[in-house]
């Protein structure tokens, strides 16, 4: 998909540089069937493939208790983790990312991620560096679907709204760049048939398949 030369490329982490939505989903069916729980509906994913952490975490509280439940989350945080730390950048990933730096294009990150997630998993590899700013979500920055994320990006780089183009995996992320002004590149494996809950520039289903006009 060729599109025209933004200034500014603002990519999410979670589900567009690392498989993190899928880990998510696969330790918590893990954890429900050892602990033999039966939800009183299926695991709560998105369209999209995200889990829907709010509407588990009232099934597990209403189902289990808050001490029950609070163990569970903890298990399903450690264990989260350790596999995220094991996984690769997804593909194209790479490609994509060099070919923006030969290019000369200017990267950031908007992420509904913490901090200390997403800074972790760039140094872990190695591809800090090809990112001029990193925002994330705090106490100061709502989390998607709110803009402010892609809001605080374009004023750490200087750049308007409609000289920057996006790239999300999921509905929250996709509202919150056109919220913000952008357009947006949604990267995705749903079924063409699945709607987008805005208006995209185009689908994709990894970095690979985006190309630029010179």
């Amino acid at each position: 998909m060729r599109l025209a030369k933004p200034r500014l490329i603002v990519l999410d982490f979670d589900g567009v540089l690392l498989d993190t939505e899928r880990i998510a989903v696969e330790e918590w069916q893990r954890i429900l069937h050892r602990e033999r729980v039966d939800l009183p509906a299926p695991l709560p994913v998105r369209t999209d493939a995200t889990l829907d952490r709010g509407a588990l975490g009232a099934r597990l509280l209403s189902l289990l208790g808050k001490r029950r439940s609070d163990g569970l989350w903890e298990e399903f945080e450690r264990e989260n983790r350790r596999r995220a730390d094991e996984e690769p950048l997804l593909p194209g990933v790479g490609a994509f990312l060099d070919a923006c730096r030969r290019e000369g294009r200017v990267l950031a990150l908007a992420s509904g991620n913490s901090r200390d997630w997403v800074e972790g998993h760039l140094d872990r590899l190695g591809v800090r560096e090809h990112f001029a700013a990193v925002t994330c979500a705090g106490p100061d920055i709502a989390a998607k679907p709110a803009p402010d994320a892609y809001r605080a990006v374009l004023r750490e780089c200087g750049a308007a709204p409609g000289t920057a183009l996006a790239v999300e995996d999921s509905f929250a992320g996709l509202l919150a760049a056109r919220a913000a002004g952008l357009p947006v590149v949604w990267v995705t494996s749903c079924p063409p048939g699945v709607p987008a809950p805005t208006e995209v520039e185009s689908r994709v289903r990894d970095l690979g398949e985006l190309a630029f006009a010179a």
